[in-house]
């Protein structure tokens, strides 16, 4: 007859043995997501996938966590080369894909700290309001719900123009240039004296639009906006156009005097190559760092979506806040809300460190 003792051992080592199973296989995907990551350069596909190892970051810690709850709970003691083999399994995906990710940069720190309550805040909402969607009388609502400043809206259509034309009473400034097709844009301003530019940009020939707030009651320093929407990397080839429309951006920003933002619907996540090398050209500061994950598409998926809407602002420019919502219409993105401070203080210099810490311009 087993004693007590053998039974509780044979019980324990069976419940590692499982435990090691099911966390083995659900770092499966995760590895998975290291070959996308080191091979997508060639491969739309992968491209696409790649995009997901944010989540699959995430999930790896979690499941080191859990691992090392049900080590201390259960006094699981594994024999040394099953620990190496296991430590191996877990933690060589949970590195990389963190270090490729930054998942902590989702974590809201920033608003803890903010210095002070600002002097001359300007706001700007940027939304792709969805080419198919009709109910304009909602879209106005959520537009004028926003209390923006500046409003940048996508995938404008003549309809959406024609439709929405009663924004006129809530911003007087507007510039509309709507299409057929998804490129169309409007931009609308409740500032005076804000003035508006097609542009074109680069060979890669993509519509952006420029709007240049003036120095005065709302800001102490003008400011250079550039609203764009770039491709959609949802057919073979297409992310190359999209990193070629970022460069033409970066090129824009490069040409711009004084403080400048870029926003809109930039078709890539924070930790995709073409990103991180638009931010390292141009020396742009991302506002959802250190102030939440912001997933914008697609809409109602929350933290399991992805964050491809950005606003970017020179470093010189004082995050205040950074807000994205659900609309209640059909649309298949949510809206973002960056809101600056544009007086003319000095920035804490370890705060403009940190939240540029990846993306200053080379010397």
């Amino acid at each position: 007859m087993e004693s007590k003792t053998d039974a509780r051992t044979r019980r324990w080592t069976l419940g590692l043995a499982i435990w090691f199973l099911i966390s083995s296989l659900a770092s499966i995907p995760a590895w998975g997501a290291i070959y996308v990551h080191r091979n997508w350069s060639d491969n739309s596909l992968f491209e696409m996938a790649s995009h997901t190892q944010w989540h699959f970051a995430v999930g790896m810690i979690c499941v080191v966590l859990l691992d090392l709850l049900l080590r201390w709970w259960n006094r699981w003691r594994a024999p040394i080369a099953s620990r190496i083999l296991h430590a191996a399994i877990l933690l060589i995906p949970t590195v990389y894909l963190s270090s490729v990710t930054e998942p902590w940069t989702a974590l809201p720190i920033r608003p803890w700290y903010n210095a002070g309550p600002p002097t001359k805040p300007v706001s700007i909402a940027s939304w792709n309001v969805f080419i198919q969607n009709h109910e304009f009388e909602t879209i106005q609502k959520t537009i004028e719900s926003l209390d923006a400043d500046i409003v940048f809206l996508i995938e404008v259509t003549p309809e959406h123009q024609q439709g929405l034309s009663r924004l006129s009473k809530s911003y007087r400034h507007v510039h509309w240039a709507p299409r057929t097709n998804t490129q169309g844009l409007a931009i609308l301003s409740r500032i005076p004296g804000t003035k508006f530019k097609e542009v074109v940009l680069g060979k890669s020939q993509v519509l952006a639009l420029e709007a240049m707030v003036p120095a005065g009651k709302f800001s102490d320093q003008p400011i250079r906006l550039l609203g764009v929407h770039t491709a959609s990397p949802n057919q073979h080839g297409r992310f190359r156009i999209r990193d070629e429309q970022l460069q033409d951006v970066a090129k824009w920003v490069e040409q711009s005097a004084g403080q400048t933002m870029v926003i809109g619907d930039l078709n890539t996540t924070p930790w995709s190559e073409g990103f991180k090398e638009f931010l390292k050209r141009t020396g742009l500061v991302d506002t959802r760092r250190y102030r939440g994950f912001f997933a914008t598409w697609p809409c109602g998926l929350g933290i399991a979506g992805i964050p491809i809407d950005h606003a970017l602002v020179s470093p010189s420019l004082q995050i205040i806040d950074r807000e994205c919502g659900f609309p209640t219409i059909d649309s298949d993105h949510q809206w973002i809300r960056t809101t600056v401070e544009t007086s003319k203080v000095d920035r804490n210099p370890r705060e403009s460190e940190g939240d540029n810490d990846r993306s200053a311009k080379a010397p």
